[in-house]
């Protein structure tokens, strides 16, 4: 009796402290929420500027260093203009764009040529609780598929080709 409580409290553990490390793919929600946010250039954004076309929207952080292959996947995927990344953090140290672009530059060792946008409300909005998590939103502004956690490659240029 003794092990198997021990060894459910350690799965309990495993299964917790993994929360947001591995894929899943949840399909609850309709629509792209709007925005009206600013990159890491001081360009402005906002979703009309996504209308009828469909695109992609990476949410994560810079401390996130399990994150960075899905936006290096998502970076070979997705067309210039198609992805936009958005930072979940909150906090103030994690709020420069510029740092957090200039970090996945040279950790993915190439140019990355989509927008970083400080954006803690809107993924509050979408209830982003793991990262990353990608939406993929259609042509109409309704997300089709959101995988969070480590997703592979296959899996994101099959959700990509769903929508485009």
């Amino acid at each position: 009796m003794k092990i198997k409580f021990t060894i459910s409290l350690i799965l309990l553990i495993l299964t917790n402290s993994l929360a947001g490390c591995l894929s899943s793919d949840e399909n609850g929600l309709d629509r792209f929420p709007s925005f009206n946010l600013v990159d890491e250039q001081g360009n402005n954004h906002n979703e009309s500027m996504y209308e009828d076309t469909p695109f992609v929207a990476y949410f994560s952080a810079s401390w996130c260093s399990h994150c960075h292959p899905v936006l290096g996947s998502l970076d070979d995927i997705i067309p210039e203009g198609k992805l936009v990344a958005f930072n979940i953090e909150s906090r103030e140290e994690y709020s420069d764009m510029n740092e957090w672009k200039d970090k996945m530059e040279s950790e993915l060792e190439r140019d990355l040529f989509h927008p970083f946008i400080h954006a803690p409300p809107l993924a509050q909005s979408l209830e982003v609780s793991r990262i990353p998590t990608v939406f993929f939103v259609n042509s109409d502004g309704e997300i089709v598929h959101s995988p969070s956690g480590l997703t592979d490659k296959s899996i994101l240029e099959d959700h990509w080709k769903s929508v485009s």
